[in-house]
C-alpha cells in the first residue's frame, strides 16, 4: 500500500486545514468508544499488540520515492477487529509512535491520521453497515463481504487517497507510473491474507473479532 506522508514537509496551511478533521474524528472517537470492548478478557491485549505490529508493518517498506513507499497496511483487519472507534485511536497511536521512532514530521501527523486511520476507518464501517442493511445475515457474507472484498477496498481507497492528496500537496513530484497498479496488487494480495485472518479469528478467536456478531451472523442458521 502507498500510505502516509511522513518525511516530504507539508506546508503550515495544509498541515492544519487537514488536522482539523482528524482532530474532530480522534474527539467522536473518544465519545462514541465503548470502554467495556477494552474489559472484555484478552482484548485489550490484542489491541495493544496489534498498535506495535502495525508499526513494524509499515517499517517492512518497499522505496518507491523518499517518502512514498509500498507495504502492507493492516487497517482493514484493525478495522474489522476492533470497531471504527478503537481502532481509530490505536492506528492514530501507532501513527505517532511511528513517527517518533523513525523521525517522521510532526507537523503531518494530522495528514497521516486522516489518510490512514479516519478515511479507512470510516469506510470500513460504512461498508459494514451496508452489507448487515443489503446482504443476507450469513457467516460467509461477513468473511468474504467485509473480510476479503471490504479489506480489499479500504486497502485501496487509502492507498489512492495518498496518492490524491500528494499529488495536490506536491504538484512538482513525479508519482512513477506503476506506482498505483503495484500498490493495487498489494492490495489484492493483503485482502487474502486480511480474509484468512478474520475467518481463523471468527472461529478461534470470536473475540477479537468486534465487530462480527454471533447472533446476527450464526443464531438460527
Amino acid at each position: 500500500m502507498i500510505m502516509g506522508i511522513f518525511y516530504s514537509a507539508v506546508s503550515p496551511f495544509w498541515a492544519l486545514m487537514l488536522a482539523g478533521p482528524a482532530v474532530l474524528a480522534l474527539l467522536h472517537a473518544s465519545h462514541t468508544l465503548r470502554k467495556t470492548q477494552l474489559e472484555i478478557p484478552t482484548v485489550f491485549s490484542a489491541w495493544c499488540a496489534s498498535i506495535i505490529v502495525l508499526v513494524l508493518v509499515w517499517r517492512m517498506r518497499v522505496p518507491v520515492l523518499p517518502d512514498l513507499h509500498l507495504h502492507l497496511s493492516g487497517v482493514a483487519l484493525i478495522c474489522l477487529m476492533f470497531g471504527r472507534s478503537l481502532a481509530i485511536t490505536g492506528i492514530s497511536i501507532a501513527i505517532a509512535l511511528y513517527t517518533f521512532e523513525y523521525d517522521g514530521s510532526w507537523l503531518n501527523l494530522g495528514v497521516n491520521i486522516l489518510l490512514m486511520a479516519v478515511i479507512p476507518c470510516w469506510f470500513s464501517d460504512l461498508l459494514l453497515k451496508k452489507t448487515q442493511q443489503y446482504l443476507p445475515h450469513h457467516m460467509f457474507i461477513y468473511l468474504f463481504g467485509n473480510g476479503f472484498f471490504g479489506a480489499l477496498l479500504v486497502n485501496a481507497s487509502a492507498g489512492i487517497s495518498t496518492v490524491i492528496l500528494r499529488s495536490l500537496l506536491f504538484p512538482d513530484a513525479n508519482l512513477p507510473a506503476d506506482a498505483v497498479a503495484y500498490m493495487l496488487l498489494l492490495a489484492w494480495g493483503e485482502a487474502f491474507l486480511v480474509g484468512f485472518l478474520v475467518t481463523i479469528f471468527a472461529v478461534y478467536r470470536p473475540v477479537w473479532l468486534q465487530t462480527f456478531d454471533d447472533n446476527l451472523y450464526l443464531r438460527g442458521k
